[in-house]
């Protein structure tokens, strides 16, 4: 077997033959080692990904800059192998120390996520001898004018990958429409964690049972000075608060919401880990799986999007309200009886017991079904997707070679 002693590049022909020959023998055993790369903050998508991978037995080992999970969230570092940290700003290294953990690690692959893309970007030009993939969840140009810089970073991650992974298939056309991307290309929604789910006996007791009214939660960010932004909800916090609702506000980040607490009815309360946020959430009558439905530039994302909260609820067994406009939750919500999607806040039933009522009733049919939509559930998708791609990489590889 040939292993990589600095560079995939310093091989010979023949010895690169070879080793590409040997990893194609190999492509249909179960995968034991992957590196996981980001450039930034470790995403809560990231960490689902890998605590599926290790209840599959596979080994993954994180390379990233900025915060580590247990950093960010209190929760995380558990589900890698390793962790290697390197400075986001000092990138002449970069390299040596991926190749480092290619060597230990034995990795078959890199799966990148994006977001900065200086990281991903380097990691393809620098040629190591694996498949790259790429997991594009932030389309940053669906969102924001970029400068040239961040443009050239994205336009070469999409068109450069060696398996493209996208959160959503109306999302992976949106990115199609700028780029020429991979055919090899898999759609993988931002699923819940079975290692979050809870049992029904594990459940926090209703606030409502204490107070006879409604309590809602909403989780995420939140914005109260900007009313363009997405995040800004004072108008729809109001609303549901002017209809005798209870609301709590989890945000992402801690932080100064005045505004929203003065609001009649509405607590913002502490950030929390999302482990212990889940089981929080679940003394619930139901959450809102809402951003501003009237932001000056809705990415297309969030409108035609899967959003992580929406499966924070499924796994705390609570229902969740969301309005028609966006189109892929609203008819998730609807199609599996999940929730309330209506056209507008003002739609919600007025006569609060018969809505509660209702409420329940959903939870027996959510705390069944919950499981199914978790990344444990999913993930042999992306186990196939990974042969796939190793596969082609490595015959085109032998191909390109003998030329």
């Amino acid at each position: 077997m040939v292993r990589l002693k600095t560079s995939y590049k310093r091989l010979s022909i023949s010895e690169k033959i070879n080793f590409h020959k040997h990893k194609l023998r190999s492509v249909n055993n179960k995968l034991k080692n992957i590196i996981y790369a980001q450039a930034s903050t470790v995403c809560i998508r990231n960490i689902k990904q890998a605590a599926s991978h290790q209840s599959n037995n596979i080994n993954v080992h994180l390379f990233y800059s900025g915060n580590s999970p247990n950093d960010f969230y209190g929760y995380g570092n558990q589900f890698y192998s390793t962790i290697t940290k390197v400075h986001r700003k000092i990138t002449f290294n970069w390299k040596n120390k991926m190749i480092k953990l290619m060597n230990d690690s034995k990795s078959e692959l890199i799966h990148v996520h994006n977001e900065p893309d200086l990281m991903p970007m380097k990691i393809m030009e620098w040629d190591l001898g694996v498949p790259i993939i790429y997991d594009q969840h932030d389309f940053l140009s669906g969102k924001r004018k970029l400068d040239s810089t961040l443009l050239n970073h994205e336009k070469y991650c999409n068109e450069k990958n060696d398996g493209a992974i996208f959160i959503t298939e109306y999302y992976k056309k949106l990115v199609s429409s700028k780029y020429s991307i991979n055919k090899l290309a898999l759609s993988f929604p931002n699923f819940g964690s079975i290692n979050m789910i809870l049992r029904k006996e594990d459940m926090l007791p209703k606030l409502s049972l204490k107070t006879k009214k409604i309590h809602l939660v909403y989780i995420g960010a939140i914005d109260q000075d900007n009313p363009g932004l997405t995040r800004y909800l004072l108008p729809q916090i109001k609303e549901l608060s002017e209809q005798n609702f209870i609301i709590d506000i989890y945000p992402s980040r801690n932080g100064d919401y005045s505004k929203y607490e003065q609001v009649d009815n509405v607590n913002v309360m502490k950030r929390q880990n999302p482990k212990k946020l889940i089981h929080i959430l679940s003394q619930y009558d139901c959450g809102l799986t809402l951003v501003n439905p009237n932001s000056v530039n809705m990415p297309e994302e969030l409108k035609f999007g899967f959003w992580n909260k929406a499966f924070d609820y499924l796994m705390a067994g609570i229902p969740q309200i969301t309005l028609n406009f966006f189109s892929v939750i609203s008819e998730f919500i609807q199609k599996n009886e999940f929730g309330i999607s209506v056209l507008s806040l003002k739609e919600l039933n007025k006569n609060h017991q018969q809505l509660l009522n209702y409420l329940i009733s959903l939870e027996s049919k959510i705390l069944k079904e919950n499981n199914n939509y978790t990344y444990e559930a999913q993930i042999n998708k992306m186990h196939l997707f990974y042969n796939d791609v190793i596969r082609n990489y490595h015959l085109k590889k032998i191909e390109k070679l003998k030329a």
